[in-house]
C-alpha cells in the first residue's frame, strides 16, 4: 500500500444468514450481518483509505469491488496531491523549455540566415528602380495584393506581396502612403545571387517622390495662390520629419478607424510640433 507493503484483503460473506467479515492479512476488521443487498465498507490499511462496494445485480447475485480512494482529504492523499502538482508543474516547465529551445533555435536561425542575406547585399548589392504592380492573385495558394518582377543576367526573379489596406481599401506601403499600379521604389538585389533581393518603400525614386507630391498637393486644395507655400512647405517637411510625414498630411481629413497610423490626429500633432510650426511661417511668408 502506502509504504509499498502488500496486504491481503478477504471477504467472507455467508449468503444464508447475509453475514460478513472482512479481513486483512489475516485479521477481523469489519464485520457485518444479514447483508443482502447493495453495502459499502470503508476503512484504512496503513495510510491508504480504502472501500469495498457490494452490489446486487438484477439476476440476484452479488458483485464486490475493491479500491483505493485517492480523492478523500487523508495526509496521505494530501501528499500525492502535493507531489501530483510538483510534477505536474515540473512537466509543464519542462515543455515551456523545450517549445522555448525550439522557438530560439528557429529565431536564431532566421537571424543568422538575415544577416548572411544583408551581408550579401551590402557587399554585392546593385540598387535598382522597380515599379510594383497592383493586383489580387493567388501564388502558391496564398492571396496578395501585388507584386514585382525583375531580370538579372537571364534570370527573372519576382516577389508576391500582401499589403494592408484602409477602409478605402487602399493599399499602404511601410513609408505611410498608399500604393497606386506602377508607383516606383529602389530594390536592392545580389550580384551574386539575385534571389536575395528587397524593396525599399521607405526609399521612393525621385520620379515617385514627384507623384507623390502631386498628390499630397491635391489633397491641401492647392491652386495657384498656394501652390508656392504649399511646396515649401512639402520640401521642408521630407527633409525635416521624413516621407511618412507626407503621410499625415496626405491623410489629414480621415480618421484613425479608417486609416491606423496615419490619420487626422497624427496631423494635428505632427502640426503642433514646433519646429513644423517655424517651417510652416516660413513658407507662408
Amino acid at each position: 500500500m502506502g509504504n509499498k507493503v502488500n496486504s491481503l484483503v478477504e471477504i467472507k460473506h455467508f449468503l444464508e444468514s447475509g453475514n460478513l467479515a472482512i479481513f486483512c492479512n489475516q485479521q477481523i476488521i469489519i464485520t457485518d450481518f444479514e447483508v443482502f443487498g447493495d453495502a459499502e465498507y470503508a476503512f484504512f490499511i496503513e495510510e491508504e483509505f480504502c472501500r469495498i462496494s457490494i452490489k446486487k445485480h438484477k439476476d440476484g447475485q452479488l458483485g464486490y469491488n475493491f479500491e483505493i480512494v485517492a480523492d478523500i482529504d487523508t495526509p496521505l492523499n494530501r501528499f500525492r496531491k502535493k507531489i501530483s502538482r510538483k510534477y505536474l508543474i515540473q512537466s509543464i516547465l519542462a515543455i515551456i523549455g523545450v517549445v522555448l529551445l525550439i522557438a530560439v533555435l528557429i529565431a536564431g536561425g532566421y537571424l543568422l540566415n538575415q544577416h548572411h542575406l544583408n551581408k550579401d547585399l551590402r557587399e554585392n548589392g546593385i540598387v535598382k528602380p522597380i515599379q510594383v504592380k497592383v493586383k489580387p492573385h493567388v501564388h502558391e495558394g496564398k492571396f496578395y495584393n501585388a507584386y514585382y518582377t525583375f531580370k538579372y543576367k537571364n534570370r527573372h526573379q519576382s516577389k508576391h506581396l500582401k499589403l494592408p489596406a484602409n477602409t478605402a481599401q487602399e493599399l499602404i506601403t511601410p513609408n505611410g502612403l498608399s500604393l497606386r499600379d506602377n508607383d516606383e521604389f529602389l530594390l536592392t538585389f545580389s550580384s551574386k545571387k539575385s534571389s536575395n533581393h528587397r524593396i525599399d518603400f521607405k526609399s521612393p525614386t525621385e520620379k515617385q517622390i514627384k507623384t507623390y507630391r502631386a498628390r499630397i498637393l491635391s489633397k491641401m486644395d492647392t491652386d495657384s495662390s498656394n501652390i508656392r507655400q504649399n511646396n515649401c512647405f512639402l520640401n521642408a517637411v521630407y527633409q525635416t520629419k521624413g516621407i511618412s510625414a507626407w503621410a499625415d498630411i496626405y491623410y489629414q481629413n480621415i480618421s484613425s478607424k479608417n486609416n491606423k497610423n496615419h490619420h487626422r490626429d497624427s496631423y494635428q500633432k505632427l502640426m503642433q510640433d514646433p519646429k513644423i510650426q517655424e517651417l510652416k511661417s516660413n513658407c507662408d511668408k
